[in-house]
C-alpha cells in the first residue's frame, strides 16, 4: 500500500499542527506576535491593538497544547489494522511518518517559544 498525502498517518495531523502554531502565536499576541510582524516588515500603530487578545491567552494556550496533543496522538499511535494505515514493512510509509514526526517536533518547538516567552520575559526586566 503506497503512502498518499492523505494517509491517516499524516493527513489528519496537518490541520492540528497548523492550529497549534496559530493558537500559540495568538496566545502570545502581546509579546511575540508584534515582534514577528515587525521582523517581517509589517508595522503600524494597529499592532498595539493586539493586546485585545490578552484575556484569551490562557484559553489559546490550552487550545495550542490540545492541538499538539491531538497531532502527536495521530502521528505516533500504532495502526489498528494493516489496511487502516501504513504497514510496518512499507518503506515509503515509514518515510512519510518520519516526515510527519519531524514536522510535529518543529511545530512543537516553534509553538513552545511564544508560549514560554511571556513566562520568561519578567526575568529580564
Amino acid at each position: 500500500m503506497a503512502a498518499s498525502p492523505s494517509s491517516p498517518a499524516t493527513g489528519r495531523s496537518g490541520p492540528a499542527l497548523a492550529l497549534a502554531g496559530l493558537a500559540a502565536l495568538l496566545a502570545s499576541s502581546c509579546c511575540v506576535l508584534p515582534l514577528v510582524l515587525v521582523l517581517l516588515g509589517i508595522s503600524g500603530s494597529w499592532i498595539s491593538r493586539l493586546r485585545v487578545l490578552e484575556p484569551y491567552s490562557n484559553a489559546l494556550i490550552l487550545l495550542s497544547l490540545a492541538a499538539l496533543a491531538l497531532a502527536a496522538w495521530q502521528i505516533y499511535r500504532p495502526a489498528r489494522r494493516a489496511g487502516q494505515a501504513c504497514a510496518s514493512d512499507d518503506a515509503a510509509c515509514q518515510v512519510t511518518r518520519a516526515g510527519a514526526r519531524r514536522w510535529f517536533w518543529w511545530v512543537a518547538l516553534l509553538a513552545a517559544i511564544p508560549l514560554l516567552v511571556p513566562l520568561v520575559a519578567p526575568l529580564f526586566y
